[in-house]
């Protein structure tokens, strides 16, 4: 409760006294103070075949929980490949279904233009990576992992026949802003950038409701803004790039703030052919597995689904050619984590 002394002087004439009468008037306001405690909220739950984390400091946020439920349910209709009934599954296959008869035209709409977005942003990030990244391999990746489940060698006739019906610039818009591809056997996987994509929706959501202090995390990839409760840089940490590592093993706690980071690794997945090591990183331009001394890279920018993009596509690229590719770019930072000599290095890259 605050109180407030205000003195007011008001000046009366008297035309027959012919003298000034001085009042003073003392007003006590009694103000009401509500004194709102800073409060951190958090919850978490699972999206996209993984984990999410998300922490905010203010007001408590109305149905937050049935709103981030709504989002990741919109995403995964627009982009997993894991529901027939999604609109990439219907893209992939050839389907108008979805298109032509949407069961709700708002419901229908607002799951498109997640799917809108994703061919978009990805379309850039390929041309600028050289093909690095690239969504349309969609088909490679499933050969590959059509043969690590049966611990075979990729088939490479047919690697090729997979590489001759990609490429995101056969993918144009329709006069309604709808993808449509010029080869019907092109299929897309958005899983290098889906889980990015929906940290930065999120994270919009709650810029939106003014929440100015948060860290949004799904599967590894965060986005972050402010400081945390402590009023310190949020820290996140990178994980130790080997296969015995625990999850709370830490290589490197970097300390963020607005900004996001993404993780990509090729230390695991791997499986043996013949005594051979086959590595889960595919490079999309030639349709084979890769292993380099490049173990982790962690791609630091504002936007989540662009730092998850980059990650993928730094660790096609290998250590020498991602460090001149971030280093080229004023919007793009990183750490990696490479093998040198039997001994994990990182480096910090700017």
């Amino acid at each position: 409760m605050r109180f407030y002394f205000i003195a007011i002087f008001v000046s009366t004439k008297n035309k027959k006294m012919q003298k000034f009468t001085a009042v003073f008037v003392i007003l006590i306001l009694i103000v009401g103070c509500k004194n709102e405690k800073v409060s951190e909220h958090k919850i978490e739950g699972s999206a996209l075949g993984t984990t999410f984390h998300i922490t905010y400091i203010g007001v408590e946020i109305d149905s937050f929980s049935t709103k981030v439920d709504s989002i990741v349910f919109a995403i995964n209709h627009g982009l997993s490949t894991y529901q027939k009934n999604s609109l990439i599954s219907s893209f992939n296959s050839n389907s108008n279904e979805i298109w032509n008869n949407p069961a709700d035209a708002d419901h229908f709409m607002n799951d498109m233009q997640h799917f809108v977005e994703m061919v978009s942003l990805s379309q850039k990030i390929a041309a600028k990576t050289n093909g690095a990244f690239d969504p349309s391999a969609a088909a490679v990746f499933e050969l590959y992992n059509a043969a690590k489940k049966e611990g075979v060698f990729m088939d490479s006739i047919k690697v090729q026949e997979a590489l001759s019906h990609q490429g995101m610039s056969k993918l144009l818009f329709d006069p309604n802003g709808f993808p449509i591809k010029q080869d019907t056997l092109l299929t897309l996987n958005f899983n290098a950038i889906a889980k990015g994509y929906l940290v930065d929706v999120i994270a919009e959501y709650l810029d939106s409701k003014g929440i100015a202090q948060y860290m949004v995390e799904i599967g590894g990839e965060v986005r972050v803004k402010g400081k945390n409760l402590e009023n310190k840089s949020w820290q996140i940490g990178v994980n130790v790039p080997l296969l015995e590592a625990k999850a709370d093993d830490f290589f490197k706690v970097m300390e963020l703030e607005n900004v996001s980071m993404a993780t990509s690794g090729n230390y695991q997945n791997f499986y043996m052919v013949d005594g051979k090591l086959i590595g889960h990183t595919i490079d999309p331009r030639t349709g084979k597995p890769i292993l380099s001394n490049l173990k982790s890279a962690s791609l630091l920018h504002t936007d989540c689904a662009v730092a998850d993009a980059y990650a993928t596509a730094c660790m096609v690229m290998g250590l020498d050619s991602a460090k001149q590719f971030v280093a080229a770019d004023t919007a793009l930072s990183a750490f990696f984590i490479y093998e040198e000599n039997d001994e994990l290095k990182g480096i910090y890259v700017e």
